[in-house]
């Protein structure tokens, strides 16, 4: 699918951020940007649904407001469907990025993007107090991809609370989680990682394998060897690591077989302790 229209109607939403808001109304590019949207709005409804908030700007009496929202989506769908989008509804979206919730002003999720973007104090007040009054305003899609980013944040309360605060939200974190994710980062990323399995148990199994049979850091390519303890389908993938990985992997490997109450897995330790005696 030829996304360029919405490239331009990204593009011309930044320049009318730039030159002013109380300029929207007579912006002619901005009004051709939007009527082209037309063939788009017919081919999803996400479509529709940017062409509907575009053309309100003409209309409403805070354009301002209103442009940085709808830059956020149509952000949040180039972001997540470029050269990929087919005929997917708005839900394709919320499972990466968060979402599309018209509830919230700009205005309103501010100060939390600000806490979550930034360092200094107070921002730890200002998160546990959203999270106390509005614990759905994360999932956001204009906060949800900075509240996961807040795992790696350099003061540790406030990395191990959004912690607690995605494992709370179940399940429907892990597609999010899974978006972006780096196996050669750091903190953030280990973190990551720990909740999708803490989640997912054998239903990523295959994101695991994929992290090992890739390149990726020690601290998480143990985590996904030990992860493969919730399928005994793995059994054969571990023992040949290990006979053949590298001492790191084969000791993990081992570990991990130890958890399986199974004849085979059972079998090949015998073999690695006569080894060891």
């Amino acid at each position: 699918m030829n996304l360029d229209i919405l490239y331009k109607l990204q593009a011309q939403l930044r320049n009318s951020i730039i030159t002013g808001s109380s300029l929207i109304k007579e912006d002619f590019r901005l009004k051709k940007c939007v009527d082209d949207m037309e063939s788009l709005s017919k081919v999803a409804p996400v479509f529709a649904q940017i062409k509907k908030q575009a053309e309100e700007l003409f209309v409403c009496d805070n354009p301002g407001e209103k442009t940085l929202d709808l830059l956020a989506l149509v952000d949040a769908v180039l972001e997540t469907q470029a050269g990929i989008y087919e005929s997917s509804e708005i839900s394709d979206i919320e499972k990466s990025c968060g979402r599309v919730n018209g509830n919230y002003s700009y205005k309103m999720l501010e100060p939390i993007i600000t806490a979550l973007t930034t360092t200094g104090s107070g921002r730890w007040e200002v998160l546990v107090e959203a999270r106390k009054e509005n614990p759905d305003i994360f999932l956001d899609y204009r906060i949800l991809p900075k509240f996961i980013a807040g795992l790696g944040d350099g003061y540790s309360e406030i990395s191990f609370a959004i912690g607690r605060w995605i494992m709370q939200s179940g399940k429907m974190m892990i597609e999010p989680l899974k978006r972006g994710f780096d196996p050669m980062g750091k903190s953030e990323m280990y973190l990551r990682f720990d909740i999708i399995a803490d989640l997912a148990k054998e239903e990523e199994n295959d994101f695991y394998l994929s992290v090992i049979n890739g390149e990726a850091r020690k601290d998480i390519r143990k985590r996904a060897i030990r992860s493969l303890m919730y399928s005994e389908d793995n059994i054969d993938f571990l023992i040949e690591l290990a006979k053949t990985s590298d001492r790191a992997s084969k000791t993990d490997a081992i570990e991990t077989l130890k958890t399986f109450n199974n004849e085979k897995a059972i079998e090949f330790l015998k073999t690695v302790v006569v080894k060891k005696k």
